[in-house]
C-alpha cells in the first residue's frame, strides 16, 4: 500500500463539493484521516469566491499514475473542466501532495494553508 497525502479545494458549494469528492476517493481509496476545513481566499482576481480546503491521508493499492488518474476522473465526473479556472469557478480541485514520503507538488512549499493541512496529517498535530 502507498501512502498518500491529497488536498481538495473547491470554491462552488464547497462544502458539498468536498464531501462528494471524499466519498469518490473512498471508492478507490482508503481514507486514513482528514485534515480541518480551512477557508482561503483566492489567489488571482478571475476566481469569483473564496475556497474551502481539507487534506486527506488515504492508503492506495494502485501505482502512481493509476493514482493521478483516478484522481483526474473523480474531477472531471464532478464538473471540472479545462475552462474552470479561467471561469473562475472550482467544483473540485485534487491535487497529489505526497506518494509515500516523495513531495509531489508544489503547492507544499507555495501555500501555508497546503502545509498547514497536510503536515495536520502528516505529523498527526
Amino acid at each position: 500500500m502507498n501512502t498518500v497525502f491529497i488536498m481538495l479545494g473547491s470554491n462552488t458549494n464547497p462544502i458539498i463539493n468536498l464531501e462528494l469528492a471524499k466519498d469518490n476517493l473512498s471508492l478507490y481509496f482508503q481514507i486514513v484521516s482528514c485534515s480541518i476545513m480551512l477557508s482561503t481566499e483566492p489567489v488571482g482576481s478571475h476566481y469569483l469566491s473564496p475556497f474551502l480546503n481539507i487534506a486527506l491521508e488515504v492508503q492506495s493499492r494502485y501505482m502512481l499514475e493509476e493514482t493521478k488518474l483516478i484522481l483526474k476522473r473523480i474531477e472531471v465526473e464532478m464538473g471540472r473542466t479545462q475552462n474552470s479556472k479561467q471561469q473562475g469557478l472550482i467544483p473540485i480541485d485534487i491535487d497529489l501532495i505526497f506518494w509515500n514520503d516523495d513531495l509531489l507538488h508544489r503547492d507544499y512549499e507555495r501555500f501555508s494553508f497546503v502545509k498547514a493541512c497536510v503536515d495536520q496529517l502528516r505529523f498527526k498535530t
